[in-house]
């Protein structure tokens, strides 16, 4: 009896799965499109401590506020969603295997104004030895590696120097 279970529940399964793929119709021969932004989401146990960081010492604007989730303009195109860990999709951890690039023209000055502010900084803003990058690194209130960077004059850098020197869509 239970190999017949077991028959009827993987073919009552497959048939599912069928059934799935052929409603879903035919896959696209190639992607639907640009994006038109994106959002890195955050997740935090002190939402508001985290809030009071990227407004104040970030200087961000809060763009949704959803309650529980927080997005906030980092440049055009280029968002930063803050939740609220009790109601997200996922729970804060002490690991953050995720950090969040701010590209900028200056650097050093990020890099003084943090220090300034009392932010966590590992060490001086400098060229990197391995990339054409000039940068640091900090972190945010929950430990989130937060890296502030400049891409160099240099042909590695070529087509996203020429993207961030582009005119923005108004």
């Amino acid at each position: 009896m239970p190999r017949r279970l077991l028959a009827l529940s993987v073919l009552a399964l497959v048939c599912t799965l069928t059934h799935t793929a052929r409603a879903q119709g035919p896959a696209p021969a190639a992607p639907p499109g640009r994006f038109q932004a994106g959002i890195t989401w955050l997740y935090y146990r002190d939402l508001p401590a985290a809030m009071r960081f990227y407004e104040r010492v970030m200087g961000l604007t809060l763009t949704v506020d959803q309650g529980w989730a927080k997005v906030y303009q980092v440049s055009p195109t280029s968002f930063v969603g803050l939740v609220d860990e009790t109601r997200g999709m996922h729970r804060a951890s002490d690991t953050k295997p995720v950090a969040l690039a701010f590209v900028t023209d200056r650097v050093d000055d990020w890099h003084r104004w943090l220090v300034s502010q009392g932010v966590t900084v590992r060490g001086d803003s400098k060229n990197s030895a391995n990339l054409p990058i000039r940068g640091f690194v900090a972190l945010d209130p929950e430990g989130y590696t937060l890296e502030f960077e400049t891409f160099r004059d240099d042909p590695m850098n070529t087509t996203i120097r020429r993207l961030l020197a582009a005119p923005r869509p108004q």
